[in-house]
């Protein structure tokens, strides 16, 4: 298998989890170790769990929509329910920002327009982290590129045990994030990645070229955009 597995988290298991550590805290409010106010204004937390769930678990190709709605309203909430801000105030800004994300989303999928058969494939590299982090290890024996997005987040992918025939490609996206991706040593790096207002540091050792009759080494180019975060790429 070339890309370790993650267990699936399905919106009911946060739902039912969320309705276990809700009763705990009604319990242990009944007993007087926690305050009953502070229990009941913090039930959105759900709404938030549930829409994080939900864009975690998309399938490829469904609108992230309902996801961010679930998340963007428990966050107005919460902030409501301690009068952190009126929820007119609120919805705004968030809404705002929403909008932008899927922007950015769809301006993103447009721009490296990754045939759906790579999508697909464990050989290719793909990742979101979207106000959370995320991890990816591949040990494929042929990579053949990959995609990775930050934004309001931390993604880290570590590929020290792939393996590469040529070249290949990672575009990466980070907006007010950070991405860390750590490469075997035998890789030569080519970072053509742009930083505004951000930071990329390439740790990793570059070797004299190969000489005439040598194979040459796999070659990884590194595209993209790093907007207010950082990318730091480092040696295996």
């Amino acid at each position: 298998m070339s890309e370790t597995k993650h267990a699936s988290t399905s919106p009911q298991l946060i739902l039912g989890a969320g309705i276990v550590i809700l009763g705990c805290l009604l319990f242990l409010s009944n007993l007087g170790f926690v305050g009953h106010h502070i229990v009941m204004k913090l039930w959105p937390l759900v709404l938030v769990a549930l829409g994080a769930a939900r864009l975690i678990n998309r399938p490829e190709g469904r609108s992230v929509v309902g996801g961010f709605i679930l998340c963007g309203l428990g966050v107005i909430l919460l902030l409501h329910n301690f009068d952190l801000g009126r929820i007119e105030d609120l919805i705004g800004p968030i809404i705002v920002v929403a909008v932008g994300i899927l922007l950015v989303n769809h301006a993103l999928r447009r721009q490296r327009d990754v045939p759906q058969h790579l999508q697909a494939s464990e050989d290719f590299l793909s990742g979101s982290a979207i106000f959370g982090g995320v991890e990816r290890r591949l040990a494929t024996q042929d990579f053949q590129g990959g995609e990775l997005t930050s934004m309001f987040g931390g993604f880290e992918a570590d590929l020290s045990r792939a393996q590469m025939k040529g070249s290949a490609r990672i575009d990466v996206f980070v907006l007010f994030g950070g991405a860390e991706l750590r490469v075997p040593e035998g890789w030569d790096v080519s970072v053509r990645a742009t930083a505004a207002l951000g930071g990329i540091e390439d740790k990793t050792h570059h070797g004299p070229a190969a000489v005439e009759g040598q194979e040459p080494r796999p070659r990884l180019v590194i595209t993209g955009l790093v907007l207010f975060g950082g990318l730091e790429i480092k040696p295996a």
